[in-house]
């Protein structure tokens, strides 16, 4: 073509927004042309971006007004759709290897003549192909035989998924409108729903470049929703990918383990067939020792004893269930457990660390079976410290099951079996407690609630009593256990894994017991994060100068190792891990605690909801937490805080009566109004 073209009036070919356009120069001025295009529209053009003039047959530039612009495009257009653009292309493949052509040139060999009129012909028409051409800024290169084979290929597989696309969203309008879902497997509908899983379970931590397949599925469906997350699942549940509306979403987030495998089942049933040996276990079955637990608790990893000793001393014995005795270290079992890390918790779904034909059965400290432990055997003087103990191998067995609301009822009416026992383990726990508020230990007393779906799907709400005396003893129980045992691994240098938290800044967070749960809320905000670690270290918040879990091997993995540790010190043998290999299994048991305390609380959370669901309607009593700059309120049935606004007028501390409006559990959604 002739060039840049500056001249006024000049029918022009630019490049605008990667396409090649037809224009009128409306004016020539030296930076920018001011030029309108076909549709009426004015565009600033830099020279860089004009082709040249678009000069017909016989020379002569087609200029003038708008109508001479019209006619000159349709013309160009026209020759345009008579360039083979295929037979050009496989004349100059025969010609030799791929090179750069010039447009005059091509458009001479294409059309029989270079005019700018067949020049810009033919720039159309390869761009148009965009198949066998690219361009140059000297010209266009022609692509060689393979290039141009896999682009075809690149082409037909873009519309078969634009074809698979289309069915796709098609058959998701229609299961928006309540019709029956045939997946088709195709390559787009599995990433559709990929999509759409990983929103619903993943919710706000999909990026955003993942979430647009889902959003795009969703629109299609036309499914209402009020949240995004929601609407994927909604979706998912109507093409069947979740079998229930209740589906819990924790298990595919943290990849939980549902089932154990096969060969893990059979290593703990020979395990357990084998039965323990009672050589090296001091028999402690003549002692007089109960557990306390909840009422629905199978796995029972902790027996209680006591004697009262002179100067009001009392001789304390926690026994813990000892599933070292089962569970070997390198087994299957034992591999199955460190992966899961812990046994989780959900009120719809239980998911025990260990095959229950241990942790339920053989290592359970069921009432009237001698059952393998390991004894702590602690001797707290009337101040609540420990002066003595004794850590033993032991054989024993429990008088009876008892849970916490029977035991606050035999203390409460001083009746019932083993009072004597229960009343010596409660002086305990009164004055182990009123010791370790001296160390600045911080007792927080608040209510809380325990939630259970039923197999019916009904749900049950247990209110879990602030006050209860029963849950103080066992907690000292295990805590004065958990002290013992950091004193003993410290002293003989044995790599365990201790618990460590820094205390509170301030000093009047320090050696507290509060019940009030607004005074709760700002004592839990200036506390800092506990710690796990190899090197021993105060626990503020228990006021003790070191502490290790140890009381619950039956479902926490840390326990179990811990446990191993100790009965190889005592015993006089190597512990099974050294240094290493804890630092190991606190990096993998810790995140497992970590996901298991997040899904209990997403899976607590959406259960409570759902009761709250069935009461809407229903007027409950609210406490006010705060008004200011967040107004919350505290709904005492289910123990959940709940940012509720209009809170002006009231006080914290105020109770106050909330109507359920709407819960929507799977969005997250309660709305409450302030009944005046």
């Amino acid at each position: 073509m002739s060039g840049v073209a500056a001249r006024a009036g000049a029918i022009v070919a630019f490049w605008d927004a990667g396409e090649l356009t037809l224009g009128r120069v409306l004016s020539d001025a030296p930076e920018k042309l001011s030029i309108v295009n076909e549709r009426g529209q004015e565009r600033r053009v830099a020279p860089t971006r004009i082709v040249g003039e678009v000069v017909g047959p016989s020379g002569v530039a087609r200029a003038g007004d708008d109508a001479a612009l019209c006619e000159t495009a349709r013309r160009v257009r026209e020759v345009a759709t008579t360039i083979d653009v295929a037979a050009l292309w496989e004349i100059l493949s025969e010609l030799g290897p791929t090179e750069i052509h010039p447009v005059r040139g091509l458009a001479d060999l294409a059309v029989g003549r270079s005019d700018g009129e067949a020049q810009t012909a033919l720039i159309l028409a390869l761009q148009s192909d965009g198949l066998r051409f690219v361009r140059r800024p000297e010209g266009w290169l022609s692509r060689s035989p393979e290039q141009v084979s896999d682009l075809i290929a690149e082409r037909q597989t873009a519309a078969r998924r634009a074809q698979e696309a289309e069915a796709f969203f098609s058959a998701l309008a229609s299961v928006g409108r309540g019709e029956a879902w045939s997946p088709s497997g195709s390559a787009v509908e599995r990433r559709h729903l990929e999509a759409l899983e990983s929103l619903a379970v993943h919710e706000d931590l999909v990026p955003d470049l993942d979430r647009e397949p889902a959003r795009a599925a969703l629109q299609a469906s036309g499914i209402a929703y009020d949240r995004v997350p929601e609407g994927a699942f909604r979706l998912l549940r109507r093409l069947g990918v979740f079998s229930d509306d209740d589906e819990n979403l924790q298990v595919r987030r943290f990849g939980l383990r549902i089932r154990f495998p096969d060969e893990v089942q059979a290593e703990a049933s020979r395990a357990v067939s084998r039965g323990f040996a009672s050589t090296g276990r001091r028999d402690l079955t003549g002692v007089t020792a109960v557990s306390i637990d909840g009422p629905r608790t199978r796995e029972i990893d902790d027996l209680l004893s006591v004697q009262i000793l002179d100067e009001g001393a009392w001789l304390v014995g926690v026994h813990i269930a000892d599933p070292a005795e089962f569970v070997r270290p390198g087994d299957c079992v034992d591999v199955e457990a460190a992966a899961r890390g812990v046994t989780h918790y959900m009120p719809d779904l239980k998911l025990p660390m260990l095959p229950t034909s241990i942790s339920e059965a053989a290592a359970s400290l069921q009432a009237g079976q001698e059952r393998p432990a390991l004894s702590f055997l602690v001797t707290v003087d009337a101040s609540g410290e420990p002066r003595e103990f004794e850590i033993v191998p032991s054989i024993v067995r429990s008088r009876e099951r008892l849970d916490y609301g029977e035991v606050d009822r035999r203390l409460a009416q001083a009746t019932g079996a083993h009072l004597d026992e229960l009343r010596a383990l409660d002086g305990f726990a009164r004055a182990r407690l009123a010791a370790r508020l001296a160390r600045g230990a911080v007792q927080l007393d608040l209510p809380d609630v325990d939630l259970v779906v039923a197999a019916d799907g009904s749900i049950e709400i247990e209110r879990l009593e602030a006050d209860s005396a029963a849950r103080l003893l066992v907690s000292e129980a295990m805590i004065v256990a958990g002290e013992v045992a950091a004193r003993a691994a410290r002293e003989a240098g044995l790599p365990v894994i201790y618990r460590r938290q820094a205390a509170p800044d301030s000093t009047a967070q320090r050696g507290i017991r509060l019940s009030d749960p607004i005074a709760a809320r700002r004592v839990l905000r200036g506390m800092r994060r506990a710690e796990s670690g190899l090197e021993p270290g105060a626990h503020g918040s228990l006021g003790l100068p070191a502490y290790t879990q140890v009381t619950s091997p039956l479902r926490r993995y840390q326990d179990l190792v811990t446990h191993r540790q100790l009965l190889a010190w005592i015993r006089g043998q190597t512990p099974p891990y050294d240094a290493e290999a804890m630092q190991r299994i606190v990096g993998t048991t810790e995140s497992a605690e970590a996901d298991s305390r997040r899904a209990e609380r997403v899976a607590d959370e959406y259960w409570k909801l759902r009761w709250l669901e069935q009461r809407v309607g229903d007027v409950l009593q609210a406490l006010v937490l705060e008004t200011d700059p967040r107004p919350t309120v505290l709904l005492r049935e289910v123990a959940r805080e709940q940012p509720l606004p209009g809170l002006g007028g009231y006080e914290p501390g105020q109770l106050i009566a909330v109507r359920i409006e709407a819960v929507k559990p799977r969005a997250g959604i309660l709305v409450l109004r302030i009944q005046r």
